[in-house]
């Protein structure tokens, strides 16, 4: 689906709701009928290229010299629209108006041209490639690849409960469990064995929200791959059940923790056995550094349950990794708890994924299946941003 943007030439005083102004361009910033503000207004917005193509870039065009269709009513804006949607590919075509501009430039990254091209009366769809910003690109390529995220002989398990929780999942696989929370600013645990309650886990991440970005905790954003409530039959298509997050570092400044931890109650009563331990623990893979962990309760009869937890930063992202903390709680508990986060001063731009793989008759999932559904997300997530 095309993504645009709507762009009229206007020079007036007053401000018009729902717009940003940028120099000459007056620019849609939400969902509004753009035909009517244009008509209040005695203006004409014009609808950006395609913005998933690539990254676009308006200027006006004071001759006059562009066709406004339809009637071929002679408009001053015009667009520019980069060969491919990458930070590099972006930089080229601004250098390359730099130079038609007189005023040749060379910019050392995507933030500083946006500067430039703002400066100098331009807008452009260009945003800064960091976590929070890039988790809609991410969510939306991963859901490409669900296969390549299941373990091997992995156990379809219902999604039985709500977004927020699992029920049974099927044999008995919960008793009301894998309630994904992210680690919050205040560092409070929510990896207890109790049930859902909103009381309980105020800040649980809704699994049914997977088209656009909602926040928690003020600065998290999460998006999840899918969800698709069990009615008799599971769908596979949105297994293994995955959310992505980050915080929105640009916005609320570094030094706030990234990670996700898991409550609930296992199906286990207690029994079963104990699997877990940390898969990369700073590990640079395919130019990401990542730091991976696993906890599991298996060998109970009941179909295993495997939180798989990843933190992946990278140098486009300009990640900054702090202390990184992890936690396996042991069966006897009877819950499923378990988390993995980093902290600390400086923290920042880090992308984090949990996922829950599964085997059935309480197989265990190794640490090696583990590793590889790793590997396929960090594959998949450098594809995704053509890092």
């Amino acid at each position: 689906m095309a993504t645009i943007t709507p762009v009229a030439f206007y020079t007036g005083a007053t401000s018009i709701p729902g717009t940003t102004q940028v120099g000459n361009l007056n620019v849609g910033t939400s969902p509004q009928d753009y035909g009517v503000v244009g008509a209040n207004n005695s203006i004409v917005y014009y609808s950006t290229p395609d913005q998933t193509l690539g990254y676009v870039i308006a200027h006006d065009d004071l001759s006059a010299g562009h066709n406004g269709k339809p009637g071929n009513i002679p408009a001053k804006v015009g667009f520019f629209r980069s060969v491919v949607k990458t930070e590099e590919s972006f930089i080229n075509l601004t250098e390359y108006i730099t130079l038609q501009d007189g005023d040749p430039q060379t910019f050392t990254g995507g933030t500083e041209a946006k500067t430039w091209l703002n400066n100098n009366g331009y807008w452009t769809s260009y945003v800064p490639s960091n976590p929070y910003n890039d988790l809609q690109i991410i969510a939306e390529y991963l859901r490409n690849y669900m296969p390549e995220f299941r373990n091997p002989s992995f156990y379809n398990y219902q999604l039985d409960g709500n977004g927020f929780y699992i029920d049974d999942g099927g044999g008995d696989m919960y008793d009301n469990g894998n309630i994904s929370s992210p680690w919050i600013i205040a560092n409070t645990e929510y990896i207890g064995d109790g049930g859902y309650s909103l009381g309980a886990y105020p800040y649980a991440v809704d699994y049914t929200n997977s088209a656009t970005t909602s926040n928690l905790d003020t600065s998290f954003g999460y998006i999840s791959l899918g969800y698709q409530q069990f009615t008799g039959v599971q769908s596979p298509t949105y297994l293994p059940l995955t959310v992505l997050g980050a915080r929105d570092n640009i916005t609320f400044g570094p030094s706030l923790p990234i990670g996700f931890q898991t409550g609930g109650n296992s199906g286990a009563d207690g029994g079963g056995t104990l699997a877990s331990g940390l898969i990369y623990s700073g590990s640079v893979v395919s130019g990401f550094t990542v730091y991976a962990f696993f906890r599991e309760t298996y060998n109970a009869g009941d179909p295993s349950h495997c939180d798989l937890y990843i933190l992946l930063g990278h140098p486009n992202w300009d990640s900054v990794f702090g202390t990184v903390n992890s936690f396996a709680q042991p069966t006897n508990v009877g819950g499923c708890g378990g988390y993995l986060y980093t902290t600390g001063a400086g923290t920042q731009n880090v992308l984090a994924i949990k996922t829950l793989l599964s085997k059935n008759g309480g197989v265990l999932v190794t640490s090696a299946e583990c590793q590889t559904v790793v590997n396929n997300f960090i594959t998949r997530v450098k594809q995704a941003l053509n890092f």
